[in-house]
Protein backbone atom coordinates (compact mmCIF):
# COMPACT_ATOMS: atom_id res chain seq x y z
CA UNK A 1 0.00 0.00 0.00
CA UNK A 2 3.16 2.27 1.09
CA UNK A 3 4.53 1.58 -2.92
CA UNK A 4 1.40 2.24 -3.97
CA UNK A 5 1.17 5.31 -2.35
CA UNK A 6 4.56 6.74 -3.59
CA UNK A 7 3.90 6.10 -6.89
CA UNK A 8 0.46 7.90 -6.74
CA UNK A 9 2.08 10.84 -5.45
CA UNK A 10 4.92 10.99 -7.81
CA UNK A 11 2.57 10.81 -11.06
CA UNK A 12 0.62 13.69 -8.90
CA UNK A 13 3.74 15.64 -9.15
CA UNK A 14 4.84 14.98 -12.64
CA UNK A 15 1.31 16.09 -13.55
CA UNK A 16 1.70 19.52 -12.00
CA UNK A 17 5.34 19.69 -13.34
CA UNK A 18 3.83 19.34 -16.44
CA UNK A 19 0.79 21.80 -16.22
CA UNK A 20 3.12 24.16 -14.91
CA UNK A 21 5.35 24.08 -17.75
CA UNK A 22 2.88 24.15 -20.36
CA UNK A 23 1.34 27.53 -18.23
CA UNK A 24 4.74 29.08 -18.50
CA UNK A 25 5.32 28.42 -22.19
CA UNK A 26 1.49 29.43 -22.78
CA UNK A 27 2.48 33.03 -20.53
CA UNK A 28 6.00 33.18 -22.60
CA UNK A 29 4.42 33.06 -25.73
CA UNK A 30 1.71 35.60 -24.69
CA UNK A 31 4.43 38.44 -23.81
CA UNK A 32 5.65 38.04 -27.43
CA UNK A 33 2.54 38.12 -28.70
CA UNK A 34 1.48 41.49 -26.43
CA UNK A 35 1.47 44.32 -29.30
CA UNK A 36 -0.74 45.37 -32.30
CA UNK A 37 1.22 42.98 -35.16
CA UNK A 38 -1.68 43.70 -37.26
CA UNK A 39 -0.90 47.65 -36.92
CA UNK A 40 2.68 46.77 -37.64
CA UNK A 41 2.26 44.06 -40.12
CA UNK A 42 4.64 41.98 -38.56
CA UNK A 43 4.30 39.08 -36.43
CA UNK A 44 8.03 38.55 -35.06
CA UNK A 45 6.99 35.76 -32.63
CA UNK A 46 6.65 33.71 -35.76
CA UNK A 47 9.41 34.34 -38.28
CA UNK A 48 8.71 33.53 -41.73
CA UNK A 49 11.92 31.99 -42.31
CA UNK A 50 15.27 30.74 -40.06
CA UNK A 51 18.57 30.81 -41.56
CA UNK A 52 21.63 29.63 -40.01
CA UNK A 53 24.99 31.05 -41.32
CA UNK A 54 28.16 30.49 -42.44
CA UNK A 55 31.05 30.26 -39.06
CA UNK A 56 32.36 33.60 -40.45
CA UNK A 57 29.39 35.65 -39.79
CA UNK A 58 29.33 34.28 -35.75
CA UNK A 59 29.79 37.63 -34.31
CA UNK A 60 27.29 39.43 -36.92
CA UNK A 61 26.66 42.71 -36.20
CA UNK A 62 25.55 44.74 -38.48
CA UNK A 63 22.52 44.35 -41.87
CA UNK A 64 21.41 46.39 -44.69
CA UNK A 65 19.57 45.90 -47.59
CA UNK A 66 21.70 46.16 -50.64
CA UNK A 67 20.06 45.17 -53.78
CA UNK A 68 18.56 42.17 -56.03
CA UNK A 69 17.42 40.21 -53.19
CA UNK A 70 21.15 40.43 -51.70
CA UNK A 71 22.13 42.04 -47.78
CA UNK A 72 25.18 43.31 -46.87
CA UNK A 73 26.78 42.44 -43.04
CA UNK A 74 29.65 42.79 -41.06
CA UNK A 75 30.81 40.95 -37.99
CA UNK A 76 32.47 42.41 -35.11
CA UNK A 77 36.40 41.47 -35.27
CA UNK A 78 37.02 41.49 -38.93
CA UNK A 79 37.23 44.62 -42.08
CA UNK A 80 35.22 42.83 -44.65
CA UNK A 81 31.79 43.64 -45.90
CA UNK A 82 30.16 40.34 -46.62
CA UNK A 83 27.55 40.22 -48.84
CA UNK A 84 24.22 37.70 -48.66
CA UNK A 85 21.87 35.75 -50.51
CA UNK A 86 18.47 36.89 -48.84
CA UNK A 87 16.57 34.16 -49.14
CA UNK A 88 19.42 31.74 -47.80
CA UNK A 89 21.35 33.67 -45.89
CA UNK A 90 24.78 32.09 -48.34
CA UNK A 91 27.86 34.19 -48.58
CA UNK A 92 27.86 35.70 -51.92
CA UNK A 93 30.81 37.65 -51.74
CA UNK A 94 33.38 38.99 -49.14
CA UNK A 95 34.71 42.31 -49.78
CA UNK A 96 37.67 43.32 -47.93
CA UNK A 97 37.73 46.45 -46.90
CA UNK A 98 40.55 47.30 -43.80
CA UNK A 99 42.16 46.08 -40.35
CA UNK A 100 40.47 44.68 -37.54
CA UNK A 101 38.28 46.07 -35.51
CA UNK A 102 35.11 46.81 -33.71
CA UNK A 103 32.27 47.07 -36.70
CA UNK A 104 28.96 47.27 -35.29
CA UNK A 105 26.70 48.75 -38.38
CA UNK A 106 26.35 48.72 -42.24
CA UNK A 107 24.16 50.86 -44.46
CA UNK A 108 24.22 50.62 -48.23
CA UNK A 109 23.08 53.71 -50.38
CA UNK A 110 23.05 53.77 -54.36
CA UNK A 111 26.02 51.01 -54.39
CA UNK A 112 28.29 53.36 -51.88
CA UNK A 113 28.97 51.23 -48.30
CA UNK A 114 29.12 53.19 -45.00
CA UNK A 115 30.12 51.24 -42.09
CA UNK A 116 29.97 52.25 -38.40
CA UNK A 117 32.76 51.37 -35.66
CA UNK A 118 31.88 51.40 -32.06
CA UNK A 119 33.86 54.51 -31.79
CA UNK A 120 31.95 56.39 -33.96
CA UNK A 121 34.20 56.14 -36.76
CA UNK A 122 32.45 55.56 -40.34
CA UNK A 123 34.40 53.68 -43.22
CA UNK A 124 33.11 54.75 -46.61
CA UNK A 125 33.69 52.94 -49.91
CA UNK A 126 31.72 52.57 -53.70
CA UNK A 127 31.29 48.89 -54.09
CA UNK A 128 32.79 47.37 -57.37
CA UNK A 129 33.72 44.05 -58.71
CA UNK A 130 37.13 43.98 -56.78
CA UNK A 131 37.36 42.24 -53.29
CA UNK A 132 39.82 44.22 -51.59
CA UNK A 133 38.68 48.07 -51.66
CA UNK A 134 40.64 51.04 -49.55
CA UNK A 135 37.99 52.05 -47.47
CA UNK A 136 37.88 56.02 -46.21
CA UNK A 137 38.04 56.65 -42.88
CA UNK A 138 36.35 59.59 -41.30
CA UNK A 139 36.60 60.38 -37.15
CA UNK A 140 33.49 61.90 -35.29
CA UNK A 141 33.29 63.26 -32.07
CA UNK A 142 31.85 59.96 -30.89
CA UNK A 143 34.08 58.39 -28.48
CA UNK A 144 34.44 54.23 -27.60
CA UNK A 145 32.30 55.58 -24.27
CA UNK A 146 29.11 56.09 -26.67
CA UNK A 147 29.34 52.48 -28.03
CA UNK A 148 28.04 53.24 -31.40
CA UNK A 149 26.64 50.25 -32.78
CA UNK A 150 23.50 50.81 -34.85
CA UNK A 151 23.69 52.58 -38.63
CA UNK A 152 20.92 53.61 -40.94
CA UNK A 153 20.00 56.55 -43.20
CA UNK A 154 17.36 58.77 -42.23
CA UNK A 155 16.32 61.83 -44.35
CA UNK A 156 19.64 62.06 -46.11
CA UNK A 157 21.51 61.71 -43.02
CA UNK A 158 23.31 58.31 -41.39
CA UNK A 159 21.65 57.39 -38.46
CA UNK A 160 23.77 56.24 -35.88
CA UNK A 161 22.21 54.82 -32.73
CA UNK A 162 24.22 54.50 -29.30
CA UNK A 163 24.22 51.51 -26.76
CA UNK A 164 26.63 53.45 -24.42
CA UNK A 165 27.16 56.89 -22.97
CA UNK A 166 24.23 58.77 -24.96
CA UNK A 167 26.27 62.09 -24.55
CA UNK A 168 29.05 64.09 -26.42
CA UNK A 169 31.15 66.86 -24.87
CA UNK A 170 29.16 68.99 -26.38
CA UNK A 171 25.29 68.06 -25.89
CA UNK A 172 23.50 66.54 -23.19
CA UNK A 173 20.42 63.75 -23.67
CA UNK A 174 17.95 62.21 -21.57
CA UNK A 175 17.69 59.09 -23.16
CA UNK A 176 19.43 56.66 -25.66
CA UNK A 177 20.82 59.10 -28.36
CA UNK A 178 20.62 59.07 -32.48
CA UNK A 179 22.75 61.27 -34.10
CA UNK A 180 22.83 62.27 -37.59
CA UNK A 181 25.89 61.94 -40.06
CA UNK A 182 26.22 64.33 -42.33
CA UNK A 183 27.40 62.70 -45.37
CA UNK A 184 27.96 65.78 -47.79
CA UNK A 185 30.11 67.10 -44.73
CA UNK A 186 31.24 63.96 -43.20
CA UNK A 187 30.53 65.04 -39.69
CA UNK A 188 28.04 64.70 -37.11
CA UNK A 189 25.38 67.14 -36.45
CA UNK A 190 25.98 68.49 -32.93
CA UNK A 191 22.10 68.05 -31.17
CA UNK A 192 20.56 64.18 -31.10
CA UNK A 193 18.12 63.40 -34.07
CA UNK A 194 15.91 61.99 -31.51
CA UNK A 195 16.00 60.11 -28.09
CA UNK A 196 14.69 57.33 -26.29
CA UNK A 197 14.08 57.08 -22.79
CA UNK A 198 13.31 54.14 -20.75
CA UNK A 199 10.54 55.60 -19.18
CA UNK A 200 8.75 56.42 -21.83
CA UNK A 201 8.99 53.15 -23.09
CA UNK A 202 7.58 52.08 -19.73
CA UNK A 203 5.13 54.23 -19.93
CA UNK A 204 3.49 53.04 -22.99
CA UNK A 205 3.56 49.64 -22.11
CA UNK A 206 2.75 49.79 -18.33
CA UNK A 207 -1.39 48.82 -19.04
CA UNK A 208 -0.57 45.52 -20.70
CA UNK A 209 -1.30 41.96 -19.31
CA UNK A 210 1.67 39.99 -20.20
CA UNK A 211 4.52 42.61 -21.83
CA UNK A 212 4.41 45.99 -19.42
CA UNK A 213 7.93 46.69 -18.40
CA UNK A 214 11.19 47.68 -19.93
CA UNK A 215 14.24 46.33 -18.01
CA UNK A 216 16.65 47.66 -20.65
CA UNK A 217 16.79 49.31 -23.26
CA UNK A 218 20.52 49.80 -25.39
CA UNK A 219 20.21 50.22 -28.95
CA UNK A 220 22.04 47.47 -31.35
CA UNK A 221 20.58 48.38 -34.95
CA UNK A 222 18.03 51.26 -36.58
CA UNK A 223 16.54 51.26 -39.94
CA UNK A 224 13.66 52.93 -41.51
CA UNK A 225 10.71 51.24 -43.52
CA UNK A 226 10.62 51.52 -46.99
CA UNK A 227 6.60 52.15 -46.99
CA UNK A 228 5.39 53.54 -43.58
CA UNK A 229 8.77 55.57 -42.64
CA UNK A 230 8.31 54.12 -39.60
CA UNK A 231 11.81 54.12 -37.81
CA UNK A 232 12.88 50.55 -36.03
CA UNK A 233 15.46 50.63 -33.25
CA UNK A 234 16.28 47.79 -31.89
CA UNK A 235 17.81 46.54 -29.06
CA UNK A 236 20.13 43.91 -28.32
CA UNK A 237 17.79 43.39 -24.79
CA UNK A 238 15.60 42.00 -27.02
CA UNK A 239 13.31 44.66 -27.13
CA UNK A 240 12.15 47.01 -31.03
CA UNK A 241 10.54 49.99 -30.87
CA UNK A 242 8.70 51.64 -33.73
CA UNK A 243 8.59 55.44 -33.99
CA UNK A 244 6.75 56.95 -36.43
CA UNK A 245 8.64 59.11 -38.97
CA UNK A 246 8.26 62.64 -36.60
CA UNK A 247 10.00 60.20 -33.75
CA UNK A 248 6.77 59.89 -32.09
CA UNK A 249 6.05 55.79 -30.10
CA UNK A 250 4.29 53.65 -31.95
CA UNK A 251 5.02 50.15 -30.54
CA UNK A 252 6.96 48.62 -28.18
CA UNK A 253 7.82 45.04 -28.48
CA UNK A 254 9.33 42.13 -26.32
CA UNK A 255 11.21 39.38 -28.95
CA UNK A 256 11.43 35.67 -27.46
CA UNK A 257 15.15 34.55 -26.14
CA UNK A 258 15.43 31.56 -28.41
CA UNK A 259 14.91 33.35 -31.83
CA UNK A 260 16.37 36.63 -31.10
CA UNK A 261 18.93 35.42 -28.42
CA UNK A 262 21.45 38.24 -29.36
CA UNK A 263 20.02 40.26 -31.80
CA UNK A 264 22.26 43.45 -33.52
CA UNK A 265 21.49 44.02 -37.51
CA UNK A 266 18.52 45.10 -38.75
CA UNK A 267 16.95 45.95 -42.08
CA UNK A 268 14.13 46.24 -45.09
CA UNK A 269 14.09 45.05 -48.37
CA UNK A 270 12.05 47.38 -50.71
CA UNK A 271 8.72 45.61 -50.42
CA UNK A 272 8.47 46.11 -46.42
CA UNK A 273 10.95 41.77 -45.97
CA UNK A 274 12.37 42.31 -41.97
CA UNK A 275 15.58 40.96 -41.52
CA UNK A 276 17.22 40.81 -37.99
CA UNK A 277 20.53 38.87 -37.45
CA UNK A 278 21.47 37.68 -34.72
CA UNK A 279 24.98 36.96 -33.15
CA UNK A 280 25.94 32.70 -32.53
CA UNK A 281 27.11 33.03 -29.36
CA UNK A 282 29.77 30.03 -29.35
CA UNK A 283 27.38 29.14 -32.25
CA UNK A 284 26.52 30.10 -35.69
CA UNK A 285 24.91 33.15 -36.18
CA UNK A 286 21.32 33.18 -37.43
CA UNK A 287 19.06 35.53 -40.05
CA UNK A 288 15.32 35.57 -39.16
CA UNK A 289 12.87 36.73 -42.25
CA UNK A 290 9.61 38.43 -41.12
CA UNK A 291 6.80 39.07 -44.08
CA UNK A 292 5.12 41.58 -44.01
CA UNK A 293 1.76 42.07 -44.37
CA UNK A 294 0.66 45.47 -45.75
Amino acid sequence: MKELLTILAIIFIGSLSTNCESFISQSTDSVYMDYDHAKLGYKLYKPTKKHFLNYDLEEISGLSYYKDGLLAAVEDEGGDLFILDAATGEIKREIDFGNSGDYEGVEIIDNHAYILESDGDIYDFEITDDDKVDAVKTETILERKNDAEGLGFIKGNLAIALKGDEDTDDNKTDGKAIYAYNISKKELVENELFDIEEDDLNDFVSKRKYFNKVNDFDPSAIAVHPITGDVYVLSADRVLVVLTPGFELKEVIRLSSVTYNQAEGLCFSPNGTMYISSEGDGGKGKLMTINYAN
